[in-house]
């Protein structure tokens, strides 16, 4: 139904539309939930792990461009509200390529799952895991934090496959 005034248009959908769209959106969650429970049973005998998000928070900072008060700048992974000191688990399995501080990154873990797919945890108040360490999905890896050039407590979480920075909400099926 659409209304048209000389200084202002609105279209508003038809009183039976309202709503329409809410079944077909869990008729699409209730079948990405089968579809990885159906992944699950075949890798995970395989010795794959499913991947997980490193700790549960709201996102502070989206992956892409933002703005930092004076120029734009691309934020290549996400920031993730967290208290000092909660638990930060890898993603999945892989072994630690880094642990220790990092520039501006503060104390840092990186984590290789395999040639082509890295992780990034950053701001850790403490680090759990060594370099070359084998480490397991949803193993702690270490404690977010503050460090490095840090505004609060908080993990930034980068992933990258392929060598390209990518943004981990679509990978890990939606925000933590």
């Amino acid at each position: 139904m659409a209304t048209t005034n000389a200084a202002l248009t609105t279209t508003r959908p038809a009183p039976h539309a309202r709503g329409a769209g809410s079944g077909a959106l869990r008729r699409v969650r209730r079948g990405r939930r089968r579809r990885l429970s159906l992944l699950a049973c075949v890798l995970l005998p395989l010795g794959c792990s499913i991947p997980r998000w490193p700790a549960h928070g709201p996102i502070t900072s989206p992956f892409g461009l933002r703005f930092d008060g004076i120029r734009p700048e691309i934020h290549r992974g996400v920031d993730i509200a967290l208290p000092e000191g909660t638990p930060v688990m890898a993603m999945k399995r892989g072994r630690v390529r880094h642990a220790g501080p990092l520039g501006g990154y503060g104390l840092t873990v990186i984590i290789e799952h395999g040639p082509t797919l890295v992780t990034l945890y950053a701001h850790l108040s403490e680090v759990r895991v060594r370099a070359g360490e084998e480490v397991q999905g949803k193993q702690v890896i270490g404690l977010s934090g503050r460090t490095g050039n840090a505004t609060g407590p908080h993990l930034h979480f980068e992933v990258r496959r392929w060598g390209r920075y990518e943004d981990p909400v679509p990978l890990l099926g939606g925000p933590p």
